[in-house]
């Protein structure tokens, strides 16, 4: 696996800009994970063709080894994803790689304790990416609503996931 050079930052220009950030726990039968939710803004939701409707970065993502979520709630953590990096810095800085070493995402988001401390126990994180319709969100997020919108994009074959590795 392709290491980042150590003093390249976490965010680059433009990776975050057209992606929402949310951080979570997912339950699961071992005690939670920590969760990513990568939310492409719509407009840049680009389709193959108007008969096919396949999103583009939806089916990008695919081919690098993330793997299609299809229902929602996830009963079981995604699939691993050899070679996904999630990296964290600074308190709000993180940067998501590919198997290429190629940065899919990086920005801010929301770290809370609880959430910073699973990514330092399990070196992990579930990572859900597509066109999900949480941007522009409300600075609240009840549950409900964020499950319901991630249901959607599963039934719409708009999300993606996969088992990260991950770093502080």
């Amino acid at each position: 696996m392709g290491e980042v050079a150590a003093a390249a930052p976490l965010t680059g220009p433009g990776t975050g800009a057209d992606i929402r950030a949310l951080t979570d726990l997912l339950p699961g039968a071992d005690g939670p994970l920590p969760l990513l939710i990568l939310d492409q803004r719509p407009e840049m939701a680009v389709r193959s063709g108007a008969a096919e409707g396949v999103n583009l970065f939806v089916s990008a993502l695919l081919s690098m080894g993330l793997t299609l979520v299809t229902t929602i709630p996830i009963s079981e953590p995604p699939a691993l994803a050899p070679g996904w990096r999630l990296e964290l810095s600074a308190r709000r800085a993180a940067r998501l790689t590919a198997p290429d070493g190629s940065i899919i995402w990086g920005g801010e988001c929301g770290q809370p304790r609880p959430w910073r401390a699973l990514i330092t126990r399990t070196s992990r994180c579930a990572v859900l990416i597509g066109a999900i319709g949480l941007w522009p969100g409300p600075g609240e997020r009840p549950p409900t609503r964020i499950e319901t919108l991630l249901d959607q994009a599963a039934h719409a074959e708009e999300l993606v996931g996969g088992l990260v590795e991950a770093c502080c």
